[in-house]
């Protein structure tokens, strides 16, 4: 604030304040004695300078008083400032401008975890004439759910596909079939690329098996079940327990069309991916397998209770699921299990 003088200069005024007789004497006598002609006389006489007029007596009255208002402001906050800055023990914080004090009050969220890395260890491109025996088994034994037949005939490789062809109105009650990974791993991803035909009473199935063969008691981890035989939507499922505990989930989609799949088993979580989309993750310990699986390409026929409906009028002569190519990766961190 600028500083105020305490001693006004004589000012000739016309003041609405109605004036004294001392008043109006004073603004007499400034308004008519020149500068310099008897001031120092008028002083030296007198020993004492002349009565302000009033106007100028209020405006320094009110001057001191906004003066002293602003004075209480500052202190109040600085009171406020010491309140924030300094704690009831008395130690200085050292204040962030980049933050309020309730947000110091709130730990940072923890990091992401790093991306899980993977090195390809197995598969098929499926670019020969026939099933590469040395990586695949293929099923020669009754049909799923005991319906029909599984037999090799269903099976091809050509044109850079593997396909199952089922023919519902065979002899045996239909023919379909399916193939098995020789080689099983406790954890991984598991990657393909797949499609299949329209056909009531039939459904695709790629899954993880146990080595075991000890089904529920050591899980089923199923990647693409397309039981829905216009192939609108896909499934996944872990099965778990004696008891066969389910978890599923489903995604939508036209599946006659070509659709990449992927499945990440770890020991904390499962995943799964449809074309490159995470639409599913389990992290219940307990429905994590715990035994090395392998992978399994079948396509099964129904009836199946609650499930797959029989084929029926409208299913066609021949159903067929088709896979591009499939691929087996393992933790950048694994040892070579």
């Amino acid at each position: 604030m600028a500083r105020v003088s305490t001693t006004p200069e004589p000012v000739a005024t016309t003041s609405r304040i109605r004036p004294t007789d001392r008043g109006a004497r004073a603004t007499v006598v400034r308004a008519e004695i020149p500068d310099g002609a008897g001031r120092a006389d008028r002083a030296g006489r007198t020993g004492r300078r002349e009565r302000p007029d009033r106007a100028v007596t209020g405006l320094r009255r009110r001057i001191a008083h906004g003066t002293g208002a602003m004075a209480l402001v500052l202190v109040t906050a600085a009171g406020l400032t010491w309140t924030v800055l300094v704690p009831p023990d008395g130690t200085a914080v050292a204040a962030d401008p980049a933050t309020s004090a309730l947000d110091n009050q709130l730990p940072p969220p923890p990091p992401p975890p790093p991306p899980q890395q993977w090195r390809q260890v197995g598969g098929d491109e499926f670019d020969g004439s026939r099933v590469d025996r040395s990586t695949w088994s293929v099923y020669n034994s009754p049909g799923g759910f005991g319906n029909g037949l599984r037999r090799p005939s269903a099976v091809g490789v050509g044109d850079g596909l593997l396909t199952v062809t089922a023919r519902p109105r065979a002899a045996g009650g239909g023919v379909s079939g399916g193939v098995a990974m020789h080689d099983g791993r406790l954890y991984g991803r598991w990657e393909f690329r797949a499609r299949t035909d329209v056909g009531n009473g039939y459904s695709p199935a790629i899954l993880l098996w146990p080595d075991s063969e000890r089904f529920p008691d050591d899980g089923e981890l199923d990647m693409m079940e397309i039981p829905f035989g216009d192939r609108h939507a896909a499934t996944a499922f872990v099965h778990y327990g004696a008891q066969n505990h389910i978890l599923s989930t489903d995604t939508p989609g036209d599946f006659t069309q070509w659709h990449t799949f992927a499945l990440e088993w770890l020991p904390d979580r499962i995943t799964w991916y449809v074309d490159g989309v995470k639409k599913w993750e389990v992290t219940d310990r307990r429905a994590i397998p715990t035994t090395p699986m392998h992978l399994a390409v079948q396509l099964d026929q129904g009836p199946a209770s609650g499930w797959i409906p029989g084929p029926d009028a409208t299913t066609p002569d021949e159903v067929r699921l088709q896979v591009d190519w499939a691929r087996v990766f393992a933790p950048v961190d694994d040892a070579g299990r």
